[in-house]
């Protein structure tokens, strides 16, 4: 005996299947990363200098940030990033900028300086602060 399916019954059918096997890929490789991880080291992140900040009006109608990050550890590092955060006169955050500012495969040794510049959106701020984070070459 045939039944008919109507659109609907095949769409929620169609759901539930995608479901289904979105859970059965997914869930047992969540599981093994998460005892490969328990069992190997992460990497470990580094909170390194600024100095030499300058956030100026750009040209082209930008915020223009540059200065230099040093490697004042005694470890190799990559991948550094620099959050900058505006405030205005109240200390309210008025923007967030975060931009990695050195290659992905550089690694930078220890002593190291390394100048960076990007642009963020433009807004009227009062002060700033600014943190560099790197991570280490295990």
């Amino acid at each position: 005996m045939y039944h008919k399916i109507s659109g609907v019954n095949v769409l929620i059918c169609s759901i539930l299947l995608s479901s289904i096997f979105l859970i059965s890929f997914f869930f047992p490789l969540s599981f093994a990363q998460l005892d490969d991880n328990l069992n190997s080291s992460q990497p470990s992140i580094l909170i390194i200098s600024i100095s030499d900040m300058i956030l100026e009006d750009s040209a082209k109608g930008l915020t223009s940030v540059t200065g230099n990050v040093l490697n004042k550890s005694t470890e190799n590092v990559m991948n550094i990033k620099v959050d900058v955060t505006l405030y205005d006169a109240d200390n309210i955050t008025v923007r967030e900028t975060s931009r990695f500012v050195t290659g992905p495969y550089t690694v930078y040794e220890p002593d190291s300086v390394e100048r960076f510049s990007f642009l963020m959106s433009i807004e009227d701020f009062d002060h700033y602060t600014a943190r560099a984070y790197a991570e280490l070459v295990l």
